[in-house]
């Protein structure tokens, strides 16, 4: 096993610039797009690139998904939009209106579809039928960085 200088919590990349983040389980997990990065991190100035035979050393524990309470998603074969909750549970935001109420008038600027190879990585959650089903800053409070998220 290789002696790595990140500690759990880090974003790590590889050579080929891939980013990861090392969970306080030992393990991985892949950012499958900069979309998904940005909800987490504003710039990439806390990732360190280690060597393809270091980055090795760690198993691939899964994908990150959207930051809870951050942006709404779709995906693109669903019309429906969801909030994102707590380890990418989707949540169906049932309304305009209620979308509205949660988000803002610029909601709909806030959406992000998520291919669908990545749907994979998330479950769907409770519908959001009235504003108080959802809450934007206990999404974020709940899931402050990615092993909260994913309760590592």
């Amino acid at each position: 096993m290789v002696a790595l200088a990140c500690a759990p919590g880090a974003g790590i990349s590889d050579p080929c610039k891939a980013v990861y983040y090392l969970g306080a389980n030992g393990k991985r997990y892949v950012f499958p797009n900069q979309k998904t990065y940005a909800t987490w991190y504003s710039d990439f100035s806390q990732v360190k690139t280690v060597s393809s035979t270091a980055l090795s050393a760690y198993m691939i524990g899964g994908n990150v998904t959207y930051r809870p309470g951050v942006k709404l998603v779709k995906i693109q074969t669903d019309p429906k939009v969801y909030a994102v909750g707590k380890n990418g549970a989707l949540r169906w935001v049932a309304t305009e209106a209620l979308a509205t109420q949660l988000y803002g008038t610029s909601w709909a600027r806030q959406v992000e579809d998520i291919p669908v190879a990545f749907f994979i990585n998330y479950t769907i959650g409770s519908d959001i039928a009235v504003s108080t089903d959802f809450s934007i800053a206990d999404a974020q409070l709940g899931s402050a960085n990615i092993n909260a998220d994913k309760s590592l």
